[in-house]
């Protein structure tokens, strides 16, 4: 430790000494970005909730910090030592120091791109930071011929870093980018998002501050600057991300709350008094003419009934059997009035899964009173099941004759309780509807991503 502070003096050993508090920071600091990014992935999985922004930045950030510490602190520790393993060292610590300097640099404007994009009409200042991103190209070029040409810096026969004539005008473009840039935000201040706009203003102003402090001192602050842009950089990234957690738990209540709406819409929507009135009208009149046929249709009423109120009271998801029974036990009602001609048919090349209860019901039902004439014996109404392209598709057709106008308007002509079909698929398991008609009839397409 002496021959260490005889070598390189107190200041620098000041200096390393917090450099390597600021590694052990760094490393907690990216075990838990990497920890609750993984946690928040499986989160957003499960609720459909956004992502904290800049999260991975942040840790590209933090592991180039990390590199660009490590790296200074090698070279301040074996600077002056006469060993060809310190001459190596020294070489590639030097080397390696102002690739991850300018890999941070790259860093920032890319994040500075990429948020300053989503602002609507920007295009100009889009084409502003374009341009100091191409700057970074000569700087990147000068770095590369540095260790044949000693452009940037050089390495003396003592094993001691001398500065050259590059390395004023890497200082001078980079001051340059971060301070235009700072500038550059604080000009359109209003229309960027308040985390973003903190991030930008924070790196611009240390990094600026400890180049200079740097130069006119001889003592690399701008690692020091560096690392304190981390720490303030965590604590505005939990802030936003408390923020966002609590905008994504907000969301989530609201989309239980639709879904909630949604269900007691689906009850009144699905269960019309009509029906029934219509069903035990049917169930009556059969009574009379054959009693054998009113028992098994009351038995197919009772089914019917038992799957729409279970579906009611249950969690939504239901296994697609148990869906198919419902469409049957509704067949078998129609089918009671003998003056009904039109045929159904099955063809379910996939079964095991599950899906919102009341979707493929409500669909059988609209192609049948909305869409085919019932009492045709060439009617025909056709559902199928089958995986493509990593979906599950269910698909209810009919050979009703196609109408002119947009599927929308065609669609709801066709019956009431589409748009709560869709919804439903959409909240409950990413699905989708597709109502699609031509000059062959129409198709309803319910589509679930597998997995």
């Amino acid at each position: 430790m002496n021959n260490l502070l005889e070598r390189i003096g107190l200041p620098l050993l000041v200096q390393i000494s917090i450099e390597c508090w600021n590694e052990l920071l760094l490393m907690l600091l990216i075990f838990v970005m990497v920890l609750s990014t993984r946690r928040d992935r499986s989160g957003r999985k499960e609720t459909g909730s956004s992502a904290v922004p800049l999260t991975k930045e942040l840790i590209f950030f933090y592991s180039g910090t990390f590199v660009y510490n490590l790296c200074d602190i090698a070279y301040i520790v074996f600077s002056g030592m006469p060993t060809m393993a310190s001459f190596l060292i020294m070489r590639i610590s030097s080397f390696l120091y102002y690739c991850s300097g300018e890999f941070l640099t790259l860093i920032y404007l890319q994040v500075v791109k990429k948020f300053i994009s989503d602002i609507p009409g920007k295009t100009n200042l889009k084409k502003f930071i374009s341009f100091f991103q191409y700057m970074q190209l000569p700087i990147i070029l000068l770095l590369l011929i540095t260790p044949f040409t000693g452009a940037v810096y050089r390495i003396n026969e003592n094993n001691e870093y001398v500065r050259s004539w590059g390395y004023y005008i890497w200082q001078t473009v980079t001051v340059i980018t971060f301070a235009m840039i700072g500038i550059a935000v604080i000009v359109k201040w209003r229309r960027i998002k308040v985390f973003i706009r903190k991030v930008i203003c924070i790196a611009s102003l240390f990094i600026v501050t400890g180049i200079v402090c740097g130069h006119f001192t001889g003592i690399s602050m701008t690692n020091i600057m560096v690392v304190l842009i981390s720490i303030l950089l965590f604590l505005f990234y939990e802030e936003c991300k408390t923020r966002t957690i609590a905008r994504n738990i907000k969301r989530l209540e609201q989309t239980k709350a639709r879904l909630a709406e949604s269900r007691l819409t689906m009850m009144t929507a699905q269960i019309k008094p009509h029906y029934i009135y219509n069903s035990m009208n049917v169930i009556r009149e059969l009574c009379y003419s054959d009693p054998e046929l009113a028992a098994e249709t009351i038995a197919h009423f009772s089914g019917y009934l038992h799957g729409k109120i279970e579906a009611f009271s249950g969690n939504g998801l239901t296994t697609f059997e148990k869906e198919i029974d419902l469409v049957k036990e509704y067949i078998a009602i129609e089918y009671a009035d003998d003056n009904k001609k039109f045929k159904v048919d099955f063809d379910l090349k996939c079964t095991d899964f599950k899906i919102p209860a009341l979707t493929v019901q409500p669909l059988v039902e609209n192609a049948v009173k909305h869409g085919i004439d019932r009492y045709s014996d060439k009617s025909l109404v056709s559902i199928s099941s089958f995986e493509k392209d990593d979906n599950i598709v269910i698909a209810v057709t009919d050979n009703a004759t196609a109408e002119e106008g947009d599927d929308s308007l065609f669609a709801e002509k066709r019956g009431i309780g589409l748009t709560n079909v869709a919804e439903r698929l959409k909240l409950m398991c990413g699905g989708k509807l597709q109502i699609s008609h031509d000059e062959t009839g129409t198709s309803a397409r319910i589509m679930i991503p597998m997995g």
